[in-house]
């Protein structure tokens, strides 16, 4: 495997590239964070889905594994600046036309799929007619699957991109100020979402429908112009990181304490584990910034000395290019291995029946990660794979390396 060639991004002070046909150098800290993300969020999915729900360890745990999908809003930001930042002849309808259909059919299809599995699971193969109006709203709010919230969200983030990138351009010597008050939004957004659902009028259409919040892009925003602003600033970034690892940890673990100290907080004053964990607290942003820091600056430490870790290196490349595989298909192995969970007579799993915790969860993370790359690597060499994963169909002899 070869190493990319380093190229400088456009700095701030610099307007974007003429146009250009050439493809940028690839970053190969990016496919670490991708795909130690999404072993982290396997492992958040399984640890809530073989635990009891209203548990405090259970839920402080889900708590700190939260960071991970704004870890993946701030990779979404981050990708899509670094390849479009340059391009003077970017087209919206040319990106919209490339992006949206990589995403949105798999989320079609993957929406179906959850849907008619829980239907069937609970109900029986007669009430999948029946049901269709339920499609429709997990459609609507990418709720057909617990975890298809984030597709849906990242559709809504390619839609405003071409929105974001004039944004990014425009600001290009003012982005401090730009991510001062992207977070001032972001943290009055959250603040909205967890104190104003109870002062909405009652009955109507927002205080129906206000807990989908989180399927929207408003609180998440602040990780995709953070990302954009990394991609843009990456040379410097990357600079700053190099060297800190101990004030990195540092600010990570203080963050983390406070975290947890107002999350017992939220449980002394009455609130639930599962309310007082949700993964909207304002108080937790700080401890989702500095993890994300924290993992890209530990991805960018291993980019520099990948050409000693050639075997690792083909695991990273490998995961990356699963992922959005893994990430699709992994709660429908999950859900096949903790069953009977979620029949009214059964509410534990036959991995809790028989194994208790904490080997429950550990059993069946080795296996949902292990079914899962081979469910993924039969989705990415399987007839319509680039609308089952949104990448390309692998060829059945195609060399390790090409893949």
């Amino acid at each position: 495997m070869t190493t990319a060639l380093r190229t400088t991004a456009p700095t701030a002070t610099t307007a974007p590239a003429t146009s250009t046909r050439a493809r940028r150098a690839h970053l190969h800290q990016l496919d670490l964070v991708r795909g130690s993300t999404f072993l982290l969020v396997i492992f958040c999915h399984v640890l809530t889905n073989t635990n009891a729900t209203d548990g405090v360890v259970t839920n402080g745990l889900g708590m700190a594994g939260h960071f991970t999908r704004n870890s993946f809003f701030f990779l979404t930001g981050f990708v899509l600046m670094y390849g479009n930042y340059a391009k003077e002849d970017f087209s919206t309808w040319q990106f919209w036309s490339r992006r949206l259909k990589l995403v949105a059919i798999p989320y079609l299809i993957w929406s179906i799929v959850y849907w008619a599995f829980g239907v069937v699971q609970t109900s029986g193969w007669s009430e999948l007619p029946f049901s269709l109006p339920d499609l429709a709203k997990g459609l609507a709010w990418g709720t057909s699957g617990f975890h298809l919230y984030f597709i849906f969200v990242i559709i809504q983030f390619y839609l405003l991109f071409p929105l974001i990138l004039w944004v990014v351009r425009a600001t290009r010597n003012h982005h401090r100020l730009l991510l001062a008050a992207s977070f001032a939004v972001q943290m009055g957004v959250l603040l909205a979402i967890r104190h104003l659902a109870p002062h909405l009028p009652p009955g109507s259409w927002i205080a129906q429908n206000w807990w989908h919040a989180y399927s929207t892009f408003l609180p998440y925003q602040f990780f995709v112009f953070l990302g954009a602003v990394c991609a843009v600033h990456r040379d410097r970034v990357d600079a700053f990181l190099r060297g800190r690892g101990w004030w990195i940890l540092g600010a990570l673990t203080l963050s983390a304490v406070f975290g947890l100290v107002t999350y017992v907080m939220r449980l002394d004053g009455g609130e639930t584990p599962a309310d007082a964990s949700f993964a909207l607290q304002p108080t937790l942003q700080p401890f989702i910034l500095c993890a994300i820091a924290a993992l890209y600056a530990a991805a960018v430490w291993w980019s520099d000395r990948r050409d000693r870790t050639p075997r690792f290196n083909r695991v990273v490349a490998y995961a990356s290019n699963r992922s959005f595989a893994i990430f699709l298909s992994h709660v429908f192995v999950l859900q096949l291995l903790i069953l009977p969970r979620g029949n009214p007579n059964t509410p534990v799993g036959w991995f809790e029946q028989h194994l208790g915790s904490p080997w429950a969860t550990a059993v069946v993370y080795v296996l949902t990660v292990s079914i899962t790359l081979v469910v993924a690597e039969g989705l990415r060499r399987a007839p319509g794979a680039l609308y089952l994963t949104g990448r390309p169909r692998v060829a059945f002899r195609r060399s390790a390396q090409a893949t």
